[in-house]
């Protein structure tokens, strides 16, 4: 295992597990705080194949060939960055975090698209509950070991309600609200 000094170093550090990983501007660090939710083991097997990207800070980007071809690539939607002062204790934020860890999951999991690979509704399916079962464990085991009484579990009716809020979003964005 890599040793955790180097495993969690910031991204600003040039050459850093995570600085390789992320692209994301300035909610690279959202991105660290979201990985630290990840069992030390899962963030160390797929540190090298991991690479998230967010839109927030530029117009357009181009995925280098080396990039699509070595690593699990994650796109980020901006509009469930966390905003402004934010904390993990707030809904906006956990939802984020929750988002990451499934992401996550889809890529541990080799988890194919529905799109592009052809599935059936019964195999996106189960890959969504497989997705949706280990983001909940991680999160959960991760809040668990805190023992922070101000940060308590995630639920399943907790993520339904932000993912009607993010819906609505993505709606009105659409619609040029």
């Amino acid at each position: 295992m890599t040793d955790d000094r180097a495993l969690y170093q910031s991204s600003i550090v040039r050459g850093s597990y995570f600085n390789r990983m992320l692209d994301c501007g300035p909610y690279d660090r959202w991105v660290e705080i979201a990985l630290g939710y990840l069992p030390r083991d899962v963030l160390d097997e797929h540190k090298e194949d991991l690479a998230f990207i967010s839109m927030a800070h530029r117009d357009g980007c181009r995925l280098s060939r080396v990039l699509c071809e070595t690593r699990e690539i994650i796109l980020l939607s901006d509009h469930v960055l966390p905003k402004g002062r934010s904390d993990e204790g707030q809904p906006d934020v956990r939802y984020f975090i929750y988002v990451v860890l499934h992401e996550v999951a889809h890529a541990t999991k080799k988890h194919k698209s529905p799109q592009y690979d052809s599935l059936t509704q019964e195999e996106f399916e189960a890959q969504e509950e497989e997705a949706d079962a280990l983001a909940f464990q991680w999160f959960n085991d991760h809040i668990s070991l805190l023992e922070n009484p101000h940060l308590p579990a995630i639920t399943s009716e907790e993520i339904e309600q932000a993912q009607v809020k993010s819906q609505e979003t993505m709606k009105a964005l659409l619609n040029g609200a």
